[in-house]
């Protein structure tokens, strides 16, 4: 009989190749399962957190339009932040002295640690900026403003031009596009 597959001697305390293979292809296995189902937790975290900041900035964006009347007229990220943090007005004009803060910048990711930095962004989970605009919707007679507001989650792609800023479908993002098949939306 071949010695790999003998039982040890009496008072032999080793183990076989074959129990250490086993045991080795054991850990390797929960070791991967584990790797899987982190993985997935922390991507539906991600999700989560993503999901809670946008409506942290809705909110915002709400106020923004109660102190101007309006919301922000900007899609660069980084007007954006400057209209949330009080330092941009709803044509985008620079205000001196700043408005009222309408985000606690602590509790966000900026892309520049220091919140008074030019050309900062608040960052989603992807460290990408959210992505925000303002449109105009006209539809049977009747001019509305509003805003979309999104991330554009883990894949950072969306429908390059979407959603539409202008006309009866103004705002409303084309969610069949593979591109913005993961994107998260304030409003949605």
């Amino acid at each position: 009989m071949c010695p790999l597959f003998s039982r040890p001697a009496a008072g032999d305390d080793a183990f076989t190749l074959i129990e250490l293979c086993a045991v080795v292809a054991l850990v390797a296995g929960l070791s991967g399962f584990a790797v899987v189902l982190i993985g997935g937790v922390q991507a539906r975290a991600a999700g989560a957190r993503a999901r809670g900041e946008l409506a942290v900035l809705a909110q915002a964006l709400e106020g923004y339009r109660c102190q101007y009347g309006d919301y922000p007229g900007t899609t660069d990220a980084g007007e954006f932040y400057e209209s949330l943090t009080g330092r941009r007005g709803p044509r985008g004009d620079v205000l001196d002295p700043p408005g009222r803060m309408l985000i606690e910048t602590a509790r966000l990711t900026l892309r520049d640690p220091d919140p008074r930095a030019t050309g900062n962004a608040v960052l989603d989970p992807w460290n990408r900026p959210y992505r925000y605009s303002g449109f105009t919707r006209t539809a049977n007679g009747v001019t509305s403003r509003g805003y979309v507001l999104f991330s554009s989650g883990p894949d950072g792609r969306a429908k390059p031009g979407d959603p539409p800023v202008i006309g009866a479908t103004a705002g409303v993002p084309d969610l069949n596009d593979p591109d913005n098949a993961d994107n998260l939306y304030a409003n949605r």
